[in-house]
């Protein structure tokens, strides 16, 4: 038996280009001795550039050993040249707080992108069968169309070239060409949920049919097709559903939900590296023209507000600092408050614009209050004559809810004599008759986000 089963791949998915290196994952089984033996056949007819990576996870000790010594001794015979890596995956998982397999699964595959460079590719000997378990696995955990394509031949610089062979031909082709390989114990255990689909399930699905792995393979192709073609839909839709992590509610709600949920996933997924559930989809599209907000994945906040749905930062921190009614300057959370205290003899140096947003001492105690604003705060504006509580005026203004806090309000007691942006209440507004007035101005803090720039 030839290698023409890899060759056929290779140029049905268009794997590989002559000229590069290719890192294959060798473990030593049958899998990956098959696909490296053959990749090793075709090598010269490709010029290729063949590495062979295995990785001792420390998990089966001395067996482990064995294979990694096994996979040496391969390479040697065949001149083929051999890396390996050996990692204390148990002590990883812990320290990562992930489980053992996929704390594997992240070492194997950092291993052997270090290997393959920017530009090689990595080949791993998933095969024919590999695609109809994955594609059960995932059903019995529940999974959308895209969870229904298996493994994807190709994703990224990934190449599985035994992605069209079953596991049949793949022993065969061990002993048509005379290649031991190792039998992982593990496998034969069925405590394991993917051993329980490849030596109970899979069997019983033969004696219904026969060729019910190939079957379950070629939905799997049928559902890739499928799902990359909505993929390339959502991508032209999401261009004028999202704009700088703002979803347009109208034009997201007319969507059909096939490009709805996939949008909102795409959404999800680029605010945060963590995993995006169905939960998480099904409340961002609930989400949609409520007029609320949710805590989705992450912890990320997102509210629904004037046709947008947006992030929503936290509220700004309330503050409180006690300031004396002379000239001084005080520090708070937001900046810095300058409060300068003139006598009637510099009245003359005053305009009118100025007087009109001074406060007149008189009218105030000794020590008042520079603070957030507090539930049932109202001011009377002194060019409209018109009195509104600071909740009404933020939200007329359109200052958003998590800026509110930080918002400067002078007040004396209960009374609101003066609110940053808005300036000074009637009643405590200052005229050409005043004693003693006060200017306040507020310097705010820039934010780290603009020294950044």
């Amino acid at each position: 038996m030839t290698a023409d089963f890899v060759l056929h791949a290779l140029k049905k998915y268009n794997m590989l280009e002559k000229g590069g290196t290719v890192v294959v994952g060798l473990s030593g089984g049958a899998d990956s001795v098959c696909l490296t033996h053959a990749l090793w056949s075709i090598k010269d007819e490709l010029d290729l550039t063949l590495v062979a990576a295995h990785v001792n996870h420390g998990i089966r000790g001395g067996e482990a050993q064995h294979d990694e010594d096994f996979c040496k001794a391969f390479c040697e015979k065949y001149g083929i040249e051999f890396k390996v890596l050996k990692a204390d995956i148990p002590a990883l998982s812990r320290q990562q707080g992930l489980g053992e397999e996929e704390c594997g699964r992240k070492v194997r595959y950092e291993f052997f992108s270090s290997l393959a460079g920017e530009n090689g590719k990595i080949a791993t000997a998933h095969n024919l069968n590999d695609n109809a378990e994955t594609l059960l696995f995932n059903l019995t955990r529940g999974t959308a169309l895209k969870g229904a394509g298996g493994i994807p031949p190709v994703r990224d610089n990934i190449i599985r070239p035994l992605i069209l062979t079953p596991r049949e031909e793949i022993e065969r082709y061990c002993a048509d060409n005379s290649l031991s390989f190792i039998t992982d114990s593990t496998n034969l255990k069925n405590e394991y949920t993917r051993n329980k689909i490849r030596n109970i399930i899979i069997p019983q699905l033969k004696e219904i049919n026969s060729d019910a792995v190939s079957a379950l393979a070629g939905f799997c192709e049928y559902a890739r097709e499928d799902s990359g073609f909505l993929e390339s839909l959502a991508d032209e839709k999401y261009a004028s559903v999202v704009n700088e992590n703002v979803i347009d509610e109208a034009e997201f709600s007319v969507l059909p939900n096939s490009l709805k949920r996939r949008v909102a996933a795409r959404y999800l997924s680029a605010l945060t590296d963590k995993d995006v559930l169905s939960k998480h989809i099904d409340a961002l599209i609930q989400l949609a023209g409520s007029n609320s907000a949710l805590e989705t994945v992450d912890g990320i906040k997102l509210k629904s507000k004037d046709g947008k749905i947006f992030i929503q930062k936290d509220n700004a921190e309330p503050f409180s600092v006690d300031v004396k009614a002379e000239s001084g300057e005080y520090s708070f959370l937001y900046g810095r408050a300058k409060i300068a205290v003139y006598d009637t003899k510099d009245l003359q140096n005053f305009n009118k614009q100025l007087l009109d947003n001074s406060i007149d001492c008189d009218k105030i105690g000794k020590v008042l209050k520079l603070r957030s604003r507090q539930e049932g705060d109202k001011i009377t504006l002194a060019k409209r004559g018109i009195t509104k509580t600071l909740k009404k005026l933020f939200i007329e203004d359109r200052i958003p809810e998590e800026k509110r806090n930080s918002v400067a309000v002078l007040a004396d007691g209960d009374s609101v004599v003066w609110v940053q942006g808005y300036g000074v209440s009637k009643s405590f507004k200052a005229n050409a008759y005043s004693n003693k007035i006060m200017s306040i101005i507020i310097e705010e803090k820039v934010s780290d986000e603009h020294n950044a720039k």
